[in-house]
């Protein structure tokens, strides 16, 4: 709204033009400051499309990662199919190599406890399951120091339900020396089973 005139004792007219007349001109940008706005702009644009390739890459990404994790539990179960196939058609006969046994030697000297299990094995088809565990002594255990210990256990096998219980039958336990030579010895122990025995 325009401003009314009120008259007051004394008073000027009042005069529009001369609201007018002060105000400074337009600001007209010049064509650098345009360049510096049509930059950045542009600059906005590729940050959007940016971040919605960002956002596009991590949902392929998760799922990605989704089905990785899928696949490798796939591997899992076959690997234990296998191995569950590998353990019946050793038909009773089980060899045992165990790698890398200088370190469970280093690890023992070191007074660490050393407990190693194999893969299971099945004693026939149908058969028992069986693992065994190996147990290298302390140098400062009492009346076994730096011994050897080898052990045979059950284990949930497939044909459990078709099998007399408790577990029997002979075990040939064979530890066989790697020396070459004239003084190589083997060791060997034959147990029976008893029933009456929870261990033998």
């Amino acid at each position: 709204t325009a401003p009314t005139s009120m008259n007051y004792p004394g008073a000027l007219p009042f005069d529009p033009s001369l609201f007018s007349q002060g105000l400074p001109p337009s600001c007209e940008c010049s064509p650098e400051v345009q360049n510096f706005k049509e930059t950045i702009q542009q600059l906005e644009g590729r940050l959007v499309r940016q971040d919605h390739q960002i956002r596009e890459l991590i949902a392929k990404m998760e799922t990605q990662n989704s089905q990785m994790g899928e696949l490798k539990r796939t591997i899992r179960n076959l690997e234990d199919q296998i191995a569950e196939i590998e353990a019946q058609e050793c038909n009773g006969i089980f060899i045992w190599k165990i790698t890398n046994f200088n370190a469970y030697l280093k690890a023992q000297e070191e007074e660490k406890p050393v407990v190693i299990h194999s893969p299971g094995f099945y004693t026939g088809r149908p058969g028992y399951k069986l693992c065994m565990r190996l147990h290298i002594q302390l140098p400062n255990a009492q009346r076994c120091a730096n011994y050897i210990s080898l052990f045979v256990h059950t284990m949930q096998g497939n044909y459990d339900s078709l099998l007399p219980w408790p577990f029997q039958g002979t075990i040939r336990l064979s530890i066989l020396d790697q020396t070459d030579g004239p003084s190589r010895h083997n060791h060997e122990e034959v147990m029976d089973t008893k029933p009456e025995l929870s261990a033998f």
